[in-house]
């Protein structure tokens, strides 16, 4: 059976309802607790791509995963808002007038379906939301509010093609994106699919690995996007290099030259956050190393860096063979570390290392996943940010790269 309901309602006790995730971010999760995921989707383009997030987020009886599979579909004319139901055992009708648009509703469904039945440790609820764009991310919210998500994953609103460009999905797909961003109750994962979705295609059935790669500079998001990442490790398919770049000698001598002036109360503050942020990091990289030190699938690597530039360089000479990258999207600070990177922007949504990443010539275009962990708000709405920079190190000579290691297999 089909369920329509409409048209869509604001939730109240919005306050309260933020506060359920305070510890539903993945960072507080346990690797194999169960966890909720809302998976958006705004045609079949995307589908291939986030059904095999889902297959390596590690779905099983012991650490189960509920999937609200959600097509997001623009509502035309004066119709009220909608939220349609599908139960897999029925066929019914889905609200679409046009029988491409509930063809490929089914099509999504469908595809939702097999992924539930091939994997016993998922259960998918697939819906369809109607909504005006404007709107749309208020009712990805409430629904996400309703069924306490630990995470909501969104499609990048481009997509590459096959000579290494990019195709525009829809301009109001990323209003979209840039709207959830801003106002999720919990955190979010913005996919750029460059090849993910033919890595499926042409592995599914075998059990060739999928190699993930996660990029730690610092801060909250940084530390959601490693416990997706922890995640997927747990995949039997999946191996996992967590890549931390820490400050070297300059950077650590700029932070504390940049302290010396404590007359300035906004430097003050930003130096105890920072430091509470690096406590924060230090332990929960620590809690990775210990809890993973005998997992073969999994590798750690330290490398020092005075500048973004010398990140970019890593990545180019020794981090660039893997099929998805995962970082943070870093919102609400600035690192020293990616410093230079942030000067320009085309895509924030991306955050530094996200932007960074699609926009270099990696041998091998890998897809990229940037988290961003949610905060609660009390009231108001917030609008969208970006963390673009001055490059504190423009006048600043640095020196070459320099690429110190921790024993570590694998590198």
């Amino acid at each position: 059976m089909t369920a329509i309901i409409g048209p869509i309602v604001s939730y109240t006790h919005k306050s309260e309802r933020h506060l359920k995730y305070m510890d539903r971010h993945l960072e507080k999760c346990k690797t194999e607790a169960p966890i909720r995921i809302l998976a958006c989707v705004h045609s079949t383009r995307n589908l291939s791509a986030m059904i095999t997030l889902l297959e390596i987020s590690n779905a099983t009886r012991k650490s189960p995963v509920t999937v609200f599979a959600v097509h997001l579909v623009e509502l035309a004319g004066r119709a009220s808002a909608m939220l349609i139901f599908h139960d897999k055992d029925k066929t019914a009708d889905t609200g679409h007038t046009c029988s491409r648009e509930k063809a490929e509703a089914e099509q999504i469904v469908s595809a939702f379906e097999s992924f539930e039945d091939n994997n016993h440790g998922a259960t998918v609820k697939p819906l369809t939301a109607v909504s005006p764009y404007a709107t749309m991310h208020e009712d990805v919210n409430h629904f996400a509010l309703d069924k306490i998500a630990n995470i909501i994953l969104i499609p990048f609103h481009r997509r590459s093609d096959p000579v290494g460009g990019w195709t525009e999905e829809n301009v109001q797909h990323k209003l979209v994106n840039q709207n959830l961003l801003a106002t999720s109750p919990c955190s979010i994962g913005l996919l750029v699919d460059r090849g993910l979705s033919s890595f499926a295609e042409s592995q599914r059935g075998t059990q060739q690995e999928c190699r993930i790669a996660m990029l730690f500079v610092e801060g909250t998001d940084d530390r959601e996007a490693l416990a997706y990442a922890w995640r997927m490790a747990g995949t039997p398919s999946v191996t996992l290099s967590v890549i931390r770049f820490v400050p070297g000698k300059d950077v650590s001598e700029f932070m504390e030259n940049s302290g010396d002036n404590e007359e300035e109360p906004d430097i003050f503050t930003a130096m105890f956050e920072r430091e509470t942020q690096k406590q924060l990091d230090d332990d929960y990289i620590n809690q990775f190393r210990f809890k993973t030190m005998h997992d073969q699938s999994i590798a750690y690597v330290e490398i020092q860096v005075n500048s973004g530039d010398q990140i970019v360089s890593a990545i180019s000479s020794e981090f660039y063979d893997f099929d998805l990258y995962v970082v943070g999207r870093g919102h609400g600070s600035t690192s020293q570390l990616t410093a230079g990177l942030s000067t320009w922007s085309e895509f924030p949504e991306l955050g530094v290392m996200g932007e960074t990443l699609i926009s270099m010539n990696l041998e091998t275009p890998a897809s990229v996943l940037v988290v961003q962990q949610s905060h609660p708000v009390s009231s108001g709405s917030k609008k969208f940010t970006s963390n673009s920079t001055k490059d504190v190190f423009e006048n600043k000579g640095v020196p070459a790269f320099v690429n110190h290691r921790k024993s570590v297999d694998g590198f």
